[in-house]
Protein backbone atom coordinates (compact mmCIF):
# COMPACT_ATOMS: atom_id res chain seq x y z
CA UNK A 1 0.00 0.00 0.00
CA UNK A 2 0.99 3.56 -0.68
CA UNK A 3 0.15 7.01 1.88
CA UNK A 4 1.61 10.08 0.76
CA UNK A 5 0.39 13.74 2.55
CA UNK A 6 1.48 17.09 1.12
CA UNK A 7 0.17 19.11 4.32
CA UNK A 8 -0.16 23.10 2.57
CA UNK A 9 0.18 26.16 4.80
CA UNK A 10 -3.90 27.28 4.32
CA UNK A 11 -5.05 24.32 6.21
CA UNK A 12 -5.56 21.84 3.07
CA UNK A 13 -3.63 18.24 2.68
CA UNK A 14 -2.87 16.76 -0.67
CA UNK A 15 -3.13 13.04 -0.45
CA UNK A 16 -2.66 9.95 -2.53
CA UNK A 17 -3.35 6.08 -1.58
CA UNK A 18 -2.61 2.67 -3.27
CA UNK A 19 -4.15 0.09 -1.87
CA UNK A 20 -5.92 -3.73 -2.79
CA UNK A 21 -9.14 -4.08 -2.49
CA UNK A 22 -10.91 -7.98 -2.68
CA UNK A 23 -13.93 -6.13 -4.51
CA UNK A 24 -15.30 -3.47 -6.39
CA UNK A 25 -16.59 -0.55 -4.66
CA UNK A 26 -18.18 2.62 -4.39
CA UNK A 27 -17.08 5.15 -2.07
CA UNK A 28 -19.06 7.41 -0.10
CA UNK A 29 -16.94 11.36 0.30
CA UNK A 30 -17.02 10.03 4.20
CA UNK A 31 -15.98 6.61 3.53
CA UNK A 32 -13.14 8.21 1.28
CA UNK A 33 -12.10 10.43 3.33
CA UNK A 34 -11.57 7.64 6.03
CA UNK A 35 -9.60 5.97 3.58
CA UNK A 36 -7.14 8.48 3.23
CA UNK A 37 -6.79 8.59 7.26
CA UNK A 38 -8.63 11.92 7.45
CA UNK A 39 -11.52 12.38 9.79
CA UNK A 40 -15.07 13.54 7.60
CA UNK A 41 -15.49 15.35 10.31
CA UNK A 42 -13.45 17.61 10.43
CA UNK A 43 -12.63 17.46 6.40
CA UNK A 44 -14.09 17.94 3.27
CA UNK A 45 -13.05 16.87 -0.52
CA UNK A 46 -12.17 19.47 -3.07
CA UNK A 47 -10.95 17.66 -5.88
CA UNK A 48 -10.48 13.99 -6.62
CA UNK A 49 -9.28 11.97 -8.68
CA UNK A 50 -9.88 8.06 -8.61
CA UNK A 51 -9.56 4.98 -10.69
CA UNK A 52 -9.15 1.32 -9.82
CA UNK A 53 -7.98 -2.28 -11.97
CA UNK A 54 -8.25 -5.88 -11.45
CA UNK A 55 -5.88 -8.29 -11.28
CA UNK A 56 -5.73 -11.85 -10.90
CA UNK A 57 -3.05 -14.08 -8.62
CA UNK A 58 -1.54 -16.66 -9.34
CA UNK A 59 -4.43 -18.92 -7.95
CA UNK A 60 -6.92 -17.41 -9.94
CA UNK A 61 -8.06 -15.21 -6.92
CA UNK A 62 -9.63 -11.67 -8.33
CA UNK A 63 -8.90 -8.64 -6.71
CA UNK A 64 -8.68 -4.68 -7.48
CA UNK A 65 -5.86 -2.24 -7.38
CA UNK A 66 -7.26 1.48 -6.33
CA UNK A 67 -5.62 4.56 -6.23
CA UNK A 68 -7.03 7.81 -5.20
CA UNK A 69 -5.67 11.69 -5.17
CA UNK A 70 -7.75 14.16 -3.31
CA UNK A 71 -7.37 17.38 -2.06
CA UNK A 72 -8.67 17.98 1.36
CA UNK A 73 -9.98 21.18 2.65
CA UNK A 74 -10.69 21.63 6.33
CA UNK A 75 -14.63 22.46 7.39
CA UNK A 76 -15.87 25.48 8.24
CA UNK A 77 -18.79 25.59 10.82
CA UNK A 78 -21.20 26.25 7.22
CA UNK A 79 -19.96 22.96 5.77
CA UNK A 80 -21.24 21.18 8.82
CA UNK A 81 -24.44 18.92 8.74
CA UNK A 82 -27.53 18.46 11.13
CA UNK A 83 -26.21 14.98 11.19
CA UNK A 84 -22.65 15.65 12.14
CA UNK A 85 -23.65 18.12 14.83
CA UNK A 86 -25.72 15.51 16.64
CA UNK A 87 -22.87 13.23 15.94
CA UNK A 88 -20.22 15.77 17.98
CA UNK A 89 -22.79 16.44 20.29
CA UNK A 90 -23.76 13.08 21.48
CA UNK A 91 -21.00 12.31 23.89
CA UNK A 92 -21.96 15.58 26.00
CA UNK A 93 -24.40 14.56 29.05
CA UNK A 94 -27.12 15.60 30.14
CA UNK A 95 -27.10 17.74 33.62
CA UNK A 96 -30.10 18.05 35.73
CA UNK A 97 -30.65 21.12 38.01
CA UNK A 98 -32.21 21.51 40.98
CA UNK A 99 -34.26 24.78 41.63
CA UNK A 100 -32.77 26.10 45.08
CA UNK A 101 -35.38 28.86 45.81
CA UNK A 102 -38.78 27.95 47.98
CA UNK A 103 -40.67 31.20 47.28
CA UNK A 104 -40.48 33.24 44.02
CA UNK A 105 -41.86 36.97 43.05
CA UNK A 106 -44.06 37.44 40.44
CA UNK A 107 -40.97 38.79 38.39
CA UNK A 108 -39.21 38.19 35.46
CA UNK A 109 -35.92 38.89 33.92
CA UNK A 110 -34.36 39.19 30.34
CA UNK A 111 -30.64 38.37 29.89
CA UNK A 112 -29.73 39.60 26.19
CA UNK A 113 -26.09 38.34 25.46
CA UNK A 114 -25.88 41.15 22.65
CA UNK A 115 -22.91 41.72 20.76
CA UNK A 116 -20.41 39.66 23.38
CA UNK A 117 -17.29 39.23 20.74
CA UNK A 118 -15.97 36.11 23.29
CA UNK A 119 -12.41 35.29 21.60
CA UNK A 120 -12.08 39.41 21.98
CA UNK A 121 -12.76 39.55 25.58
CA UNK A 122 -13.46 38.23 29.20
CA UNK A 123 -16.22 38.91 31.31
CA UNK A 124 -15.93 37.88 35.07
CA UNK A 125 -17.07 40.67 36.99
CA UNK A 126 -20.10 41.15 34.37
CA UNK A 127 -20.98 37.44 34.62
CA UNK A 128 -20.61 37.77 38.53
CA UNK A 129 -22.95 40.73 38.35
CA UNK A 130 -25.89 38.98 36.26
CA UNK A 131 -25.41 35.92 38.72
CA UNK A 132 -26.12 38.71 41.72
CA UNK A 133 -29.31 39.68 39.83
CA UNK A 134 -30.33 35.92 38.99
CA UNK A 135 -30.18 35.15 42.63
CA UNK A 136 -33.24 37.58 43.73
CA UNK A 137 -35.21 34.29 42.25
CA UNK A 138 -37.95 35.09 39.36
CA UNK A 139 -40.77 33.82 37.89
CA UNK A 140 -39.49 33.35 34.43
CA UNK A 141 -35.58 33.92 32.95
CA UNK A 142 -35.13 34.82 28.87
CA UNK A 143 -31.73 34.22 28.01
CA UNK A 144 -30.98 35.52 24.70
CA UNK A 145 -27.93 34.80 22.85
CA UNK A 146 -28.69 37.87 21.03
CA UNK A 147 -25.90 37.15 17.80
CA UNK A 148 -21.82 37.77 17.96
CA UNK A 149 -21.79 36.28 20.95
CA UNK A 150 -18.73 34.81 19.49
CA UNK A 151 -16.12 37.20 17.50
CA UNK A 152 -15.50 35.16 14.66
CA UNK A 153 -17.05 32.34 12.72
CA UNK A 154 -13.80 30.26 11.93
CA UNK A 155 -9.97 29.63 12.82
CA UNK A 156 -9.64 31.91 10.02
CA UNK A 157 -10.49 35.15 12.15
CA UNK A 158 -12.85 35.99 9.56
CA UNK A 159 -16.68 37.08 9.78
CA UNK A 160 -19.83 34.95 8.16
CA UNK A 161 -19.30 36.75 5.13
CA UNK A 162 -15.48 36.32 5.06
CA UNK A 163 -14.21 39.92 6.61
CA UNK A 164 -10.52 39.53 7.78
CA UNK A 165 -10.77 40.70 11.67
CA UNK A 166 -9.03 40.31 14.78
CA UNK A 167 -6.63 37.93 15.19
CA UNK A 168 -7.88 35.80 18.30
CA UNK A 169 -7.47 32.19 20.05
CA UNK A 170 -10.14 30.57 18.72
CA UNK A 171 -10.01 27.37 21.09
CA UNK A 172 -9.72 29.38 24.08
CA UNK A 173 -12.10 31.94 23.11
CA UNK A 174 -14.58 28.71 22.73
CA UNK A 175 -13.43 27.84 26.41
CA UNK A 176 -14.45 31.12 27.38
CA UNK A 177 -17.36 30.90 26.36
CA UNK A 178 -18.78 27.91 28.36
CA UNK A 179 -16.86 29.36 31.00
CA UNK A 180 -18.83 32.33 30.99
CA UNK A 181 -22.01 31.34 29.99
CA UNK A 182 -22.58 27.34 32.13
CA UNK A 183 -22.43 28.93 35.62
CA UNK A 184 -24.91 31.58 33.99
CA UNK A 185 -27.43 29.22 32.59
CA UNK A 186 -27.27 27.10 35.56
CA UNK A 187 -27.74 29.87 38.23
CA UNK A 188 -30.64 30.63 36.47
CA UNK A 189 -31.86 27.18 36.83
CA UNK A 190 -31.13 27.17 40.85
CA UNK A 191 -33.24 30.75 40.66
CA UNK A 192 -36.37 30.13 38.30
CA UNK A 193 -38.60 26.91 37.38
CA UNK A 194 -38.62 28.31 34.47
CA UNK A 195 -35.63 28.79 31.59
CA UNK A 196 -35.49 29.78 27.83
CA UNK A 197 -33.10 30.41 25.42
CA UNK A 198 -33.40 31.93 22.42
CA UNK A 199 -30.56 31.80 19.27
CA UNK A 200 -30.30 34.97 17.37
CA UNK A 201 -28.05 34.70 13.99
CA UNK A 202 -25.38 38.13 14.16
CA UNK A 203 -23.25 39.24 11.50
CA UNK A 204 -20.18 38.21 13.03
CA UNK A 205 -19.98 33.88 14.19
CA UNK A 206 -23.76 33.30 13.46
CA UNK A 207 -22.40 29.59 12.87
CA UNK A 208 -20.23 28.92 15.94
CA UNK A 209 -23.11 30.78 18.21
CA UNK A 210 -25.58 28.10 16.69
CA UNK A 211 -23.28 25.27 17.45
CA UNK A 212 -23.03 26.72 20.77
CA UNK A 213 -26.48 26.90 21.71
CA UNK A 214 -26.90 23.20 20.28
CA UNK A 215 -24.27 21.87 23.32
CA UNK A 216 -26.23 24.18 25.75
CA UNK A 217 -29.38 22.33 24.78
CA UNK A 218 -27.86 18.69 25.14
CA UNK A 219 -26.20 20.26 28.20
CA UNK A 220 -29.29 21.45 30.19
CA UNK A 221 -32.81 19.12 28.41
CA UNK A 222 -35.03 21.28 31.25
CA UNK A 223 -34.42 24.91 29.46
CA UNK A 224 -36.82 25.74 26.84
CA UNK A 225 -34.45 26.44 23.56
CA UNK A 226 -35.44 28.38 20.29
CA UNK A 227 -32.43 27.79 18.30
CA UNK A 228 -34.40 28.44 14.69
CA UNK A 229 -32.47 30.37 12.07
CA UNK A 230 -34.97 33.48 12.01
CA UNK A 231 -33.93 37.01 11.85
CA UNK A 232 -37.15 38.12 13.82
CA UNK A 233 -38.02 35.86 17.25
CA UNK A 234 -40.89 36.35 20.03
CA UNK A 235 -40.97 35.18 23.16
CA UNK A 236 -43.19 35.33 26.61
CA UNK A 237 -42.35 36.21 29.76
CA UNK A 238 -45.87 35.95 31.38
CA UNK A 239 -48.05 37.73 29.85
CA UNK A 240 -45.29 40.36 28.20
CA UNK A 241 -44.10 40.03 24.59
CA UNK A 242 -40.28 40.18 24.22
CA UNK A 243 -39.60 40.27 20.45
CA UNK A 244 -35.88 40.64 19.27
CA UNK A 245 -33.63 41.26 16.42
CA UNK A 246 -29.91 41.00 16.28
CA UNK A 247 -30.21 44.79 14.39
CA UNK A 248 -28.09 44.09 11.20
CA UNK A 249 -31.09 42.78 8.90
CA UNK A 250 -33.27 45.92 9.66
CA UNK A 251 -32.04 48.71 11.56
CA UNK A 252 -35.22 51.62 10.90
CA UNK A 253 -37.25 51.72 14.25
CA UNK A 254 -40.48 52.01 12.03
CA UNK A 255 -39.64 49.05 9.77
CA UNK A 256 -38.80 47.07 12.65
CA UNK A 257 -42.31 47.80 14.04
CA UNK A 258 -43.89 46.89 10.65
CA UNK A 259 -41.94 43.73 10.63
CA UNK A 260 -43.31 42.69 14.23
CA UNK A 261 -46.53 43.46 14.32
CA UNK A 262 -46.73 41.54 11.11
CA UNK A 263 -44.69 38.61 11.72
CA UNK A 264 -46.26 38.22 15.27
CA UNK A 265 -49.45 39.70 15.09
CA UNK A 266 -51.46 36.98 17.08
CA UNK A 267 -48.63 37.22 19.85
CA UNK A 268 -48.90 41.30 19.67
CA UNK A 269 -52.67 41.23 20.17
CA UNK A 270 -52.26 38.97 23.25
CA UNK A 271 -49.63 41.09 24.78
CA UNK A 272 -49.98 42.99 28.70
CA UNK A 273 -46.71 45.12 27.11
CA UNK A 274 -44.46 44.86 24.09
CA UNK A 275 -40.87 44.99 24.00
CA UNK A 276 -38.47 44.82 21.01
CA UNK A 277 -35.05 44.29 21.69
CA UNK A 278 -32.09 44.58 19.51
CA UNK A 279 -28.12 45.24 19.31
CA UNK A 280 -25.52 45.35 16.69
CA UNK A 281 -24.57 49.05 17.15
CA UNK A 282 -22.97 48.46 20.67
CA UNK A 283 -24.56 51.61 21.83
CA UNK A 284 -27.45 52.37 24.35
CA UNK A 285 -31.02 53.63 22.88
CA UNK A 286 -34.12 52.92 24.31
CA UNK A 287 -37.53 54.63 22.48
CA UNK A 288 -41.40 54.01 22.79
CA UNK A 289 -43.34 54.25 20.29
CA UNK A 290 -47.15 52.77 19.18
CA UNK A 291 -47.76 50.72 22.20
CA UNK A 292 -44.44 48.96 22.52
CA UNK A 293 -40.68 49.91 23.58
CA UNK A 294 -37.60 49.42 21.66
CA UNK A 295 -34.32 48.48 23.90
CA UNK A 296 -31.08 48.57 21.70
CA UNK A 297 -28.62 46.92 24.10
CA UNK A 298 -25.55 48.40 24.87
CA UNK A 299 -22.01 45.66 23.79
CA UNK A 300 -19.61 45.68 26.69
CA UNK A 301 -16.97 44.29 24.21
CA UNK A 302 -14.08 46.43 23.48
CA UNK A 303 -13.11 48.34 20.37
CA UNK A 304 -12.15 45.74 17.39
CA UNK A 305 -10.87 46.90 14.42
CA UNK A 306 -14.43 46.18 13.02
CA UNK A 307 -15.71 48.27 15.00
CA UNK A 308 -13.22 51.30 14.44
CA UNK A 309 -13.78 50.95 11.28
CA UNK A 310 -18.33 50.81 10.94
CA UNK A 311 -17.73 53.44 13.70
CA UNK A 312 -19.84 51.85 16.19
CA UNK A 313 -18.11 53.11 19.21
CA UNK A 314 -16.96 55.99 20.10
Amino acid sequence: DVDKKTYREDGSISSFIRTRLDSKQTFSQSELLKLHGLDPIEFKIKTITSNEWSMTNGEGDKYYNFQSKILAEPLTAKDISFEQIVEMLSTLKPKRIELQMDELPNEYLFVGLSDMHLMFNRYDKLQMDIAEVMSNGYAEILISVHGDLFHVDNFLNTTERGTRIDDVDFEQGVQDGFQFVIPLIEKALECSPTVKLVYLPGNHAPSVDYMFVQAIKRLYPDIEVDDGVDDFKHAWLGNHSIFMHHGDKVKNPKRLLEIVVSKFAKEWGESQSRYLMTGHFHHEKALSFAGMTHYQVMSPSKQSSYDKRMGYVD
